[in-house]
């Protein structure tokens, strides 16, 4: 019996493991090239992960909803607004969340408009 329960915990701590090396792997790729967001310039291409800390749907023009977003790293927080969505499958108050697209100003806040945007599992550490 000792023989089993031994392979099993020797099975259960290499899947593990995999799984570790798994998260570890994507967020290498996913997170390459992501600056802290206080180092945002306007008007320059950005690349910032962070957790989404407020969600709402905003009115950008007559007859157009946006849904915005403050995306927040430990530097500081960006507000995302798409244009025409009221819902991002998947995106919800804590998710982690990668964005690349342009930095720009929206009523005096930095805004990155559009972005293409990459959902992050928990379980990848976000570099700040």
């Amino acid at each position: 019996m000792a023989l089993f329960t031994r392979n099993s915990k020797r099975i259960e701590a290499e899947r593990l493991a995999e799984t570790h090396a798994a998260f570890d792997e994507l967020g290498h790729r996913s997170l390459a090239g992501v600056m802290p967001i206080s180092d945002i310039v306007w008007r320059e291409h950005v690349k910032v992960a962070g957790r989404v800390k407020a969600l709402r749907i905003q009115p950008w023009a007559e007859q157009i909803a946006s849904l915005e977003l403050t995306l927040a790293d430990s530097t500081g927080g960006v507000t995302v607004v798409f244009m025409g969505r009221r819902t991002l499958g998947g995106v919800k108050l804590g998710t982690h969340l990668v964005v690349d697209g342009m930095a720009s100003e929206h009523h005096g806040l930095l805004t990155i408009l559009n972005p293409a945007y990459q959902l992050l599992p928990r379980q990848v550490t976000l570099p700040f």
